[in-house]
């Protein structure tokens, strides 16, 4: 029952790339998918993709888009479905642990820098479903916190409202939904944070590149995203890490890391466990674009399993005043850096 179904999805999904292909945009993508896919009909030859055709991809890795990245709506949402019941998975929980514990323990170190009794802001973008930002409510639930998530993907935020309404029906946080992230919505949560002594929610329909439009330096505390970067061209990325440095004194990256081996089991292993081939075709072409442990640069923390945790300072961070530059040497106490 499951291979039929699994087999009339490939198909549709083929037929419509074959469609896709004739954008000359998205010719090049649509051929890498529509080759993953019929791999896909089969493990073996799956296998055999994974070991001699995945390699390949990987030397022009800039350039790879997968099916969730592609103009193909009914996929795009295929695929955040498959993942939001894949993170309520006991794995993919084990999975973010690295992840909540780094960003908890930043959160509380902030928090005592700034020394006060207000809420903290922290904006994720890219936040898919919310899957982070639940996972700290749990580790923190007594610190004030405004958690903005901004998506570009409606379906992310369909996702979103979902998974964050039981929390708000039973009176845990406050949720909002905003149009857009700027000031006087920044200062309306804080207020409405402090004033309630609950976590405030809100989630954003918009582009992390128009945030610095509307936000002003030092609005947001900590700027925070997990596993987004293999959706941002390699030309953006520089402008985004110059937003990021230029709204908040901290901005955390956490992301996985290639390795091989350990991705090819992983793959494998979510086939039995669930065998989504949307899922699957954004695992496998995500950690093809990941990077490497000798490519990392900056101040940056291995975290199991084969991930990362980076941190982005602010561009004003040494005209902050002496806390912020004591704080600073404290927050990378266990990171590594390479310039």
């Amino acid at each position: 029952m499951i291979a039929t179904k699994r087999a009339r999805e490939i198909q549709e999904i083929i037929s419509d790339l074959e469609l896709l292909k004739l954008d000359p945009r998205y010719r090049e993508a649509a051929e890498i998918n529509i080759r993953f896919f019929k791999a896909a009909r089969s493990i073996f030859s799956f296998i055999h993709w994974l070991i001699f055709v995945a390699p390949e991809l990987r030397r022009k890795r800039e350039s790879l888009l997968e099916l969730g990245d592609l103009p193909l709506e009914k996929w795009q949402r295929r695929g955040y479905d498959a993942l939001a019941k894949i993170e309520r998975h006991k794995f993919a929980r084990i999975v973010t642990t690295g992840f909540a514990r780094e960003l908890c323990q930043i959160i509380l170190k902030v928090k005592e820098i700034e020394n006060n009794n207000e809420a903290l802001v922290m904006l994720d973008f890219g936040f898919g479903g919310g899957e982070l930002g639940r996972r700290v409510f749990e580790e923190l639930p007594h610190v004030p916190l405004v958690y903005i998530g901004v998506d570009i993907t409606p379906a992310n935020i369909e996702l979103a409202k979902k998974a964050f309404k039981p929390l708000h029906e039973t009176g845990e946080i406050v949720f909002k939904e905003i149009p857009k992230v700027d000031d006087e919505t920044i200062d309306t949560l804080r207020q409405l944070a402090n004033d309630t002594s609950k976590k405030v929610v809100a989630v954003c329909l918009g582009d992390i590149f128009d945030l610095d439009k509307y936000v002003s330096p030092g609005k947001i505390d900590i700027i925070c995203h997990s596993r987004v970067l293999h959706h941002i061209s390699p030309v953006d990325r520089p402008r985004l890490v110059d937003i990021c440095q230029r709204l908040s004194p901290i901005t955390v990256e956490m992301d996985d890391r290639y390795c091989f081996w350990f991705k090819f089991w992983a793959t494998l292993g979510t086939w039995v466990i669930y065998p989504s081939v949307t899922l699957m075709n954004g695992a496998v072409l995500s950690w093809l674009r990941d990077p490497a442990k000798e490519e990392l640069r900056g101040y940056f923390k291995l975290v199991p399993p084969f991930c990362y945790v980076r941190l982005i300072f602010g561009q004003n961070i040494y005209s902050q005043d002496e806390k912020w530059e004591a704080a600073m040497k404290t927050l990378v106490r266990d990171f590594s850096f390479k310039g």
